[in-house]
């Protein structure tokens, strides 16, 4: 398994809008809240305040007919929040999803532009998300930098079409070395890929 480049969002990063969750509580149960406002009390530590939140559905706790219930705490006493159905939920493909198909050992990298039924019968996967039997149809583009479009001999993109068993989503760099935009586009391919 490779280890992701990118670091988990640490405590001082969060920011209005988060989610989290207390890491050191007085009484019970630790909460988890969204983030509505950072105050200037403490640079090194400022106070947080929270609206509560559902630990799963990330949905605000009422509290009785007086509205919401928030909380204030450090940020030292709080860390990033992801709810654990949602670490583990897959990622399912969706149009404009860039994959890796790899079939035998051929590999090829494009675009998802549509699903497409096996038998020829109206695709569910445009307005319910992909239904795991459908065709991939995508646009072949290039791996290198810009991830340009390939063009066939009659002078329009090449496209394929890949079951979802054979495809993989591949993310895409859009920034450079300096944390800018770029419209120089690159795939995240893993190194025992490339």
């Amino acid at each position: 398994m490779s280890i992701s480049s990118t670091k988990k969002k640490r405590n001082k990063d969060i920011e209005i809008g988060d989610f989290v969750k207390e890491t050191v509580t007085a009484k019970g149960k630790k909460r988890c809240g969204e983030v509505l406002m950072i105050l200037a009390d403490n640079p090194g530590d400022p106070t947080i305040e929270c609206v509560e939140v559902h630990p799963d559905e990330l949905t605000p706790l009422e509290k009785g007919s007086d509205g919401m219930r928030n909380f204030r705490t450090k940020r030292s006493k709080l860390k990033p929040y992801t709810p654990r159905k949602a670490l583990f939920s897959k990622k399912t493909f969706e149009k404009g999803d860039v994959i890796r198909h790899k079939r035998g050992g051929t590999i090829r990298y494009g675009r998802i532009v549509c699903f497409v039924h096996p038998d020829g019968l109206y695709s569910t996967s445009h307005e319910e998300g992909y239904n795991g039997k459908d065709l991939l149809e995508c646009v072949e583009i290039e791996k290198k930098p810009g991830l340009l479009q390939k063009i066939g001999p009659d002078g329009e993109p090449k496209r394929f079409q890949g079951q979802g068993k054979d495809c993989k989503i591949i993310k895409v760099i859009t920034k450079n070395a300096k944390g800018e935009d770029t419209t120089m586009h690159k795939l995240d391919i893993p190194d025992d890929e490339t």
